[in-house]
């Protein structure tokens, strides 16, 4: 039976919001107690995202959320939504969450791991439980024709010899046959028990009836399983398929990263690093605008050395830029670099210096004189058609052009919205250095 949930939201890097007196009032404690519950909170965020500070500050002007995105569980029924920068927050239309979560899935870093895309139409589910459900029960349909199976030996009792039994039982063999120690090749182990867990935990929090009845078809055709045990042995080779749908059961039974903890149950959370998600966006974008193999990702190139005075060990100093993107037919070679934070002076946004000094070092370290520096388009401007490019600013050293760009993000998750958007992107990058 699902509960009913107050939900408090954020926007990352926003003004500060008395959040503590609405939890107060929310759930009946002190200030001083709605306060630790937030600064818990960060706490969870920071360790699931590995960071080594708390994303979320608490003091006198109020509560801020920086550097990530999502939801938390605060108390059983009071839930935390940070939206990301780069989409706002507007109580009158939710469909910035689900840009989130259509970004989070495409995301390698998000919670969610389906690789599959998830419907975005007007039937998307609201809640995160009914989100993951849908999730782990499409990735189970999948895979389920291979099913992940492995040996192991157990102890039964039959008249029929299957196995190796004790000379003394065939004399004297018990009321149920005798005692043997067979190998076995199913279904039953450690990976699946994880997953049956999983769906387990999801069951009492899912409120659409077609999600909980795909739980429920896959609970029964995985069972009987043993309890989970805490040590996670990694999945063979041979089914790493089944890896993404395992990874997202192990989530799921830690609480997806961030649980409230009520006795022992957990409550889901759903976070994401959101540079890196922007990072990830950018990268599929320009696979789909410019062709697969013109994009060459995360590559180290070599841009000098470094000598350790101590020992004198020489080591090779590297950069990575995001994305180099390879000439084809007139379109020359150009730099493709995901920033997340972009600097506002009197109104105005620029490059900073920073960013300015690391485009150079790309460039002379590829050889290549165009990069472009993308930056998520403000949420407050007029909304343009997702994947427009608007240069900001334009800096030249010598024969090296550096263009900083601002990209519409909002409605992503619409249909056909994510080709459209690697195609203005191509299209916008083409024309900044034109």
């Amino acid at each position: 039976m699902a509960h009913t949930r107050t939900r408090l939201s954020l926007v990352e890097y926003g003004a500060p919001v008395d959040l503590g007196r609405t939890i107060a009032e929310a759930i009946g404690v002190d200030r001083t107690k709605a306060n630790s519950l937030l600064m818990e909170a960060g706490n969870r965020a920071a360790s699931s995202l590995r960071l080594n500070y708390n994303p979320i500050s608490v003091d006198a002007k109020g509560t801020r959320a920086i550097d990530f995105a999502g939801l938390i569980r605060l108390a059983p029924s009071l839930e935390l939504e940070v939206a990301p920068k780069f989409l706002g927050l507007d109580d009158t239309d939710a469909a910035w969450r689900e840009d989130f979560f259509f970004l989070s899935t495409l995301s390698r870093h998000g919670r969610l791991l389906a690789s599959e895309r998830l419907s975005a139409s007007g039937g998307t589910p609201r809640d995160l439980s009914t989100l993951v459900a849908r999730s782990i029960t499409s990735m189970y349909e999948a895979r389920k024709r291979r099913p992940l199976r492995s040996y192991r030996r157990v102890r039964e009792a039959d008249f029929f010899i299957d196995g190796d039994p004790d000379p003394v039982d065939l004399i004297f063999p018990s009321p149920d046959g005798f005692e043997q120690e067979l190998i076995r090749f199913d279904r039953r182990n450690g990976w699946n028990a994880d997953i049956v867990a999983a769906a387990k935990e999801l069951l009492p929090e899912v409120s659409d009836p077609s999600a909980a009845g795909s739980l429920v078809r896959m609970i029964e055709d995985l069972s009987p399983q043993d309890t989970p045990a805490n040590r996670r042995k990694p999945i063979p080779a041979r089914h790493r398929a089944w890896k993404p749908l395992h990874e997202l059961s192990i989530d799921v039974l830690g609480g997806l990263g961030l649980n409230y903890k009520q006795g022992q149950a957990h409550a889901p959370g759903y976070l994401v690093d959101t540079w890196r998600v922007w990072e990830d966006l950018l990268t599929v974008a320009a696979r789909l605008g410019f062709g697969r193999n013109a994009v060459v990702p995360q590559r180290g190139y070599p841009l000098g050395t470094k000598t350790k005075t101590s020992t004198g060990a020489v080591s090779k100093l590297s950069v990575y830029p995001d994305c180099v993107i390879e000439p084809e037919g007139v379109r020359p070679r150009m730099l493709l670099d995901a920033k997340y934070k972009s600097h506002v002076e009197k109104g105005q946004l620029r490059i900073s210096e920073a960013d300015i000094y690391e485009a150079l070092a790309f460039a002379k370290a590829t050889g290549c004189n165009l990069v472009a520096l993308a930056y998520p388009a403000q949420p407050g401007d007029a909304l343009q058609p997702v994947g427009t490019c608007m240069v900001i600013e334009k800096v030249v050293v010598d024969a090296v052009q550096i263009v900083g760009i601002q990209i519409e993000i909002r409605s992503i998750a619409k249909t056909g919205a994510l080709r459209l958007f690697a195609a203005n992107l191509a299209a916008g990058m083409s024309t900044a250095f034109a």
